[in-house]
């Protein structure tokens, strides 16, 4: 069940938080242009088609991630159909494993899928039996318990969107800044500098049920799983026998990209660890028992703009954390790549949280419009021809569209000319059919004094969609049929906007829009695009994310420029093809590159953090030309802000 709405949350750096080395800049004296990229493309994805072979007879939905560069990335949620799944989807073409959940009433279970070419295959042997509606048990609320080195303590439901907290009184001993649960001895544990409190959750009452601890003091780290306590500050975690305090091992945390200070730990529903902190959000891939230490793998792209001070995963696997605030913000964290969006600011602060999940036996059963999905397995629960949300690249996170706009001409390779972030969300009923596919648009940077237009071309035929609602197309160079759609096109042409200067404008004295640190910033133009179905369409027919964006002449829509390899829509002027630096030939698909297959447009599937004015792209990521060399089997990442990636000064950092 879809629990809330987000708030995007656009914060700046902090100066708390340190910057990543910036490693050597690339010489100046060398030009893109003097590279040969040898028929790379930059494409980096591939079309999958997954199989999941499941003859288990509960109604189920199956969430499908993908492992990036040590990133989980969504591919989404889909019902279980009768003998399982059958769906193509978008992947990087590096992708060699697919992770799998498949939740029941039951629980959770977690399956690995091999991916092999274009084709990925899965089967479940689960000869569970029974019904969703079969129970009518209900009563849990999914909660949080909150601490704080004020002694506060509390609980918020997490069950839905108001996040409503109940005090539960102070704590004996005094405040705290770590707490952990033990759910099936109904036990929540709290540290107070040396000491170790047990609050029973039934009785309400409180014991001392340690004097001591491996840190003989305060430390902000504490999880709790299967018998033993997980204690950690910095770099250092401790695993302590909860009966008898015995440290049984110690761990030396390896793969902190930054700064390791701060944040806390939690298990999600497999028995994963994860740690979050000031630097992002990390998951544990290995523990050396027999040398005490342990690897970690940050999700995160890059640092968090604020102090993160605590951790829980709930019984749905969002992953919760409060600020270090006197009024703490509660900020969901995506799982997946590490985005994030404020729920709920409270009128206290939140130094620690941890999740009491409810168990699915005990919550409702209930199909409230009987579209076949239970209430608890349906993001739509009212709502019969909805039921859950595929997204690219990610729940919570957004991609990047950059372009450079003085096409067919060279241009400096700052692709900061236009910037536009996305995220789509493709809406499907209980028979995984698109019923409506939500388009979010942001336009983030203009770094150029040309006027531009921006659109999106689906492969679903225009025959198939019933409206288009939330594009702006105010100018005289575009025409819309009474669908939406562009005219005169033979595919489903969308103008998302016919001139970024109509909503967005430079600062008083700017030149530019978002590109010169020494210019005041603005903030982001966005737009919500809704393509309405006219009836439910097998998702494929839409083509693959992310789809076929263009940017074109607010004063001439015959000039357009695609991502590469991409083809022009039929409004295109194909006689500007071959002409200047632009290489492109039709009928060997290459299109919108230059002699060297450099391109004019690139994808970054996360926020992208483009270069500054003048600065060119491989100035600012020193992997960049590393990457397109290899045509692209190394340095998948070259975007992120691992040590020696990025010249910070080079990169714009302020929205």
């Amino acid at each position: 069940m879809k629990k809330f709405v987000f708030l995007i949350l656009s914060l700046s750096l902090v100066a708390c938080i340190e910057e990543p080395n910036v490693g050597n800049e690339v010489d100046d004296s060398q030009s893109l242009t003097d590279y040969s990229f040898d028929t790379f493309d930059f494409e980096t994805a591939k079309q999958v088609e997954i199989n999941i072979n499941d003859i288990g007879s509960d109604a189920a939905k199956y969430e499908l991630f993908y492992e990036f560069e040590g990133e989980m990335l969504s591919v989404g949620a889909y019902i279980k159909e009768t003998n399982g799944l059958t769906v193509s989807h978008t992947l990087p073409s590096s992708v060699s494993e697919l992770y799998v959940n498949k939740t029941t009433v039951n629980g959770t279970q977690q399956y690995n899928m091999p991916v092999n070419g274009a084709s990925a295959a899965l089967s479940i042997k689960d000869y569970t039996t029974g019904s969703a509606a079969n129970s009518n048990n209900e009563g849990c609320v999914d909660h949080l318990y909150a601490v704080n080195n004020n002694g506060d303590f509390f609980s918020i439901d997490v069950s839905n969107s108001d996040f409503a907290p109940t005090e539960l009184g102070q704590l004996q001993g005094g405040g705290s800044i770590a707490n952990a649960l033990d759910q099936a001895n109904g036990i929540m544990y709290y540290n107070v500098g040396k000491n170790l409190y047990a609050y029973d959750i039934a009785t309400g009452t409180y014991t001392t049920k340690h004097t001591n601890n491996p840190f003989n003091g305060n430390y902000p780290r504490l999880e709790y799983y299967d018998g033993y306590f997980y204690m950690s500050n910095k770099d250092v975690m401790h695993k302590v026998e909860v009966e008898t305090n015995n440290v049984v091992a110690t761990y030396k945390i390896s793969g902190f990209i930054n700064n390791s200070g701060g944040g806390d730990l939690a298990f999600d529903s497999n028995g994963e660890l994860y740690l979050a902190c000031f630097s992002g959000l990390y998951k544990f891939s290995s523990f050396d028992d027999a040398n005490g230490t342990a690897q970690i793998i940050r999700i995160s792209a890059e640092n968090f703009p604020f102090q993160l001070t605590s951790m829980a995963i709930d019984r749905q696997d969002r992953i919760f954390v409060g600020t270090n605030d006197a009024q703490s913000n509660l900020i969901q964290i995506s799982k997946e790549d590490g985005a994030y969006s404020i729920v709920k600011t409270f009128d206290k602060k939140i130094n620690d949280l941890t999740a009491w999940k409810c168990e699915t036996s005990d919550l409702s059963q209930v199909d409230s419009d009987n579209d076949g999905v239970i209430d608890e397995l349906d993001d739509y629960p009212n709502d019969p021809e909805a039921a859950v949300d595929s997204y690219t690249p990610s729940e919570l996170g957004m991609g990047s569209f950059a372009f450079e706009d003085l096409w067919p001409n060279k241009g400096d390779y700052d692709f900061n000319d236009m910037v536009i972030g996305y995220r789509y969300r493709n809406v499907l009923n209980g028979d995984n059919e698109s019923v409506r596919l939500i388009m979010n648009f942001t336009i983030r940077a203009i770094g150029a004094a040309n006027h531009s237009g921006f659109g999106i071309e689906l492969d679903v035929d225009p025959n198939l969609v019933a409206s288009v609602s939330g594009h702006s197309t105010a100018g005289n160079n575009t025409s819309l049929n009474e669908k939406g759609l562009e005219a005169q096109q033979n595919k489903s042409v969308i103008i998302v906007f016919n001139d970024s200067f109509n909503h967005i404008k430079p600062a008083a004295g700017a030149s530019f829009i978002n590109t010169d640190p020494n210019e005041t910033s603005v903030a982001p133009f966005e737009f919500e695009v809704v393509v309405q179905f006219t009836n439910p369409i097998d998702p494929t027919l839409i083509g693959e994310a992310p789809f076929n964006p263009f940017i074109f002449s607010s004063y001439d829509r015959g000039v357009e420029l695609h991502l590469a390899g991409n083809m022009p829509t039929a409004l295109a002027d194909q006689s500007l093809f071959g002409t200047a630096g632009d290489a492109t030939d039709l009928a060997a698909g290459k299109t919108y590159q230059d002699s060297n297959n450099l391109p004019w447009a690139i994808h970054i599937i996360h926020k992208f953090r483009y270069p500054t004015e003048k600065s060119r792209i491989d100035q600012g990521y020193n992997k960049f030309v590393d990457w397109g060399l290899s045509r692209g089997t190394q340095f998948k990442d070259w975007y992120g802000d691992n040590s020696g990636y990025r010249n910070v000064n080079r990169l714009y950092f302020d929205n």
